[in-house]
């Protein structure tokens, strides 16, 4: 498949990330094994700085809705070694959160709804009309062990120098640490699924010396709200709105995967002494 990759170019973050760090963060893939190539492509067709450790995040949501899930998994786990990448971190979105219910024994109806069918056409065209137990045996071989096992115990987020990496977002009104426990109980405010009180809060993730919220250094970089709900293929003019740093202190990296060929992706280094962010997306097909 033919990519394209396009860029809002480079810009200086509030805070700092570690001189030795280079940072790639993938947003929502929902499937779109084919165009993860091409991000990871060219990924790994940018030099590595010498004595820089390479890190590859991705955000979680790696399956449902699109056309290929289990090849997206495959990819996912291959990518370090085809990118160059010291470490691979992969954290958990809802999507996985909620296979790993189903696999338990868990009611799927919620996970066939939310996009697991086309996970399910993947594993046998005709899963409708067979007994769900002799669809769920197959169904808990159709993924490697290791990547299950690796969503089973994965962080909820990860914290590089004033960047938080996090599925859906973080609760402004609540205790950060609470709320981004790993086994908080599952509702709407939780760090997998959370959206108006993350997407709307405007206040800073820092505090001022009275306690109150305020832009600082800190930045949260997610996925799962997309960003992008039109073709790249047609136009650009809401890439820009996966830049949130001015006024929400946030960066979305899902570029609206679950509905299209596209998928949101971001760099992060260090420059002069200022930690930088370039952040991208890369759909199917050329610019029309």
């Amino acid at each position: 498949m033919t990519t394209t990759t396009v860029s809002l170019g480079s810009r200086g973050l509030p805070g700092q990330i570690d001189l030795a760090t280079e940072i790639f963060a993938i947003g929502d893939v929902h499937g779109q094994a084919a165009v993860l190539h091409g991000v990871l492509r060219g990924i790994g067709g940018q030099p590595k700085a010498p004595g820089t450790e390479r890190i590859l995040i991705f955000l979680g949501d790696l399956i449902d809705r699109g056309p290929d899930s289990i090849g997206t998994v495959s990819t996912a786990l291959a990518a370090g070694p085809t990118i160059g990448a010291d470490r691979v971190v992969m954290l958990p979105g809802n999507h996985e959160l909620e296979l790993v219910d189903v696999l338990d024994g868990g009611d799927p109806a919620l996970w066939l709804q939310n996009g697991g069918r086309t996970v399910m056409d993947e594993v046998d065209i005709d899963w409708r009309s067979r007994p769900w137990d002799e669809e769920l045996a197959d169904l808990r071989t159709a993924f490697p062990a290791d990547w299950i096992a690796g969503i089973r115990s994965a962080p909820s987020h990860l914290t590089i120098g004033d960047l938080i990496f996090v599925h859906a977002g973080i609760d402004p009104h609540a205790n950060r640490a609470t709320f981004l426990a790993r086994d908080k109980p599952r509702d709407d405010l939780h760090w997998a699924t959370i959206r108006n009180e993350f997407l709307t809060w405007t206040g800073g993730w820092d505090r001022d010396g009275d306690g109150a919220p305020m832009h600082g250094a800190t930045v949260i970089v997610h996925g799962h709200t997309p960003a992008i709900r039109t073709s790249l293929h047609e136009t650009q003019a809401e890439l820009s709105q996966m830049d949130g740093i001015d006024g929400y202190s946030t960066i979305c990296v899902d570029a609206g995967a679950a509905s299209r060929p596209q998928i949101g992706w971001a760099r992060f280094w260090v420059e002069d002494g200022r930690g930088m962010v370039e952040i991208s997306a890369t759909f199917a097909g050329d610019i029309s």
